[in-house]
């Protein structure tokens, strides 16, 4: 009597569809990946209370994010020599008496390294038009004072809103000029805004004003989540370009920074900064954003790692090289991680799957 095996000359039919380890891996993805690409906001008042329930935390999270969502992020995060972009709002004009200055500022009237007194550099706004000289500035503020609501010399509320669009040195000036005019058509359609392009410090960098009424009244109000939503399509335009950027928010990079103010960087370069704040914030909020960000990136490599997957493996590796990077104490965790991931290969290779370029065990018997 003979069994269906032996009729067939094969062994158990290969199961259909994903394996509980992909499953397992896509799982873990999900979840750390919502964790640390998109965090859950915060309550009114800053507090917590904008969090999940615990007990349907995890399902909630899995669902933000797909396990393919969260191998692109990682992918364009660890990317060898990606460079991060950078957008901060510096200030913003109460009235137009400071608007103007902000004009006159960014414009770098009567400064030397542009010409010496009354020169300027071009600036350009929403349509394409250039203005340069005193002249063409004070035309400039008369039109932003009534291309919309009224406003006055002083002001109570915010008129405007001033941004700063930096690469860091070596970056193509001209890229990161096109890339921020392609962003803001795009992020403020509808406003006035004006930008300059200053190269003399280095990194190159683009100087954006935006007054804060639209043509229909509705105004400007940016929160972090619009900072995170400008820098990805100051990326995006810049990779376009050729540039290699990618925009991750800091607590992905386990990093809190306290960026100057503009008044703090024109203070530093006239030599009148008195006092200088840490690079880090370390406040204990700060300090435990920085631990879950590396928790997070500890559990993807795990994650990644324990796949059978050898595009995921050789993701592991790169997420790895990149835990140890941005935090000294997730050395072990990267090592432990790497580890894992060569066990999962070697468990791949001997189970019939061989990686390239492996020869078959009779063929080194023979060498023996």
């Amino acid at each position: 009597m003979s069994n269906d095996r032996s009729k067939t000359g094969t062994g158990p039919a290969t199961p259909q569809g994903p394996t509980r380890n992909t499953l397992d891996t896509d799982g873990m993805l999900s979840e750390w990946g919502a964790r640390l690409f998109y965090p859950i906001p915060k309550g009114k008042g800053g507090g917590g209370g904008g969090k999940l329930p615990l007990l349907t935390t995890v399902a909630a999270l899995t669902a933000v994010m797909s396990a393919g969502e969260v191998r692109s992020r990682v992918r364009s995060t660890v990317s060898p020599g990606a460079t991060q972009v950078m957008v901060k709002i510096t200030g913003g004009g109460r009235g137009m008496k400071a608007i103007a200055a902000h004009f006159r500022y960014i414009g770098r009237q009567g400064k030397e390294e542009v010409g010496g007194k009354g020169k300027t550099l071009e600036i350009e706004d929403e349509r394409g038009e250039k203005t340069q000289g005193r002249d063409g500035l004070v035309r400039l503020a008369d039109e932003w004072r009534v291309a919309g609501a009224y406003i006055d010399d002083d002001s109570p509320r915010r008129e405007a809103f001033n941004i700063v669009f930096s690469m860091p040195v070596g970056t193509p000036p001209e890229a990161v000029r096109a890339a921020t005019a392609e962003a803001a058509r795009e992020l403020f359609e509808g406003h006035k805004y004006v930008f300059v392009m200053h190269e003399d410090q280095g990194a190159p960098h683009v100087h954006l004003s935006v007054r804060a009424d639209r043509y229909d009244g509705v105004r400007l109000s940016p929160r972090k989540a619009d900072l995170d939503r400008w820098r990805a399509v100051f990326a995006r335009n810049l990779q376009d370009r050729g540039v290699n950027a990618v925009a991750s928010r800091q607590p992905v990079r386990a990093v809190n920074r306290n960026y100057r103010k503009l008044w703090e960087e024109r203070a530093a370069g006239r030599g009148q900064l008195t006092r200088q704040r840490p690079a880090q914030r370390t406040s204990a909020r700060a300090l435990a954003v920085r631990v879950e960000a590396i928790r997070a990136w500890e559990q993807i490599a795990r994650a990644l790692a324990s796949s059978n997957d050898p595009a995921d493996l050789r993701l592991a590796v790169e997420a790895v090289r990149y835990l140890a990077e941005i935090a000294p104490g997730g050395q072990v965790a990267a090592r432990e991680a790497a580890k894992s991931a060569q066990r999962s290969e070697s468990e791949r290779t001997g189970s019939g799957q061989q990686s390239p370029g492996a020869r078959p065990e009779r063929d080194r018997r023979s060498d023996r």
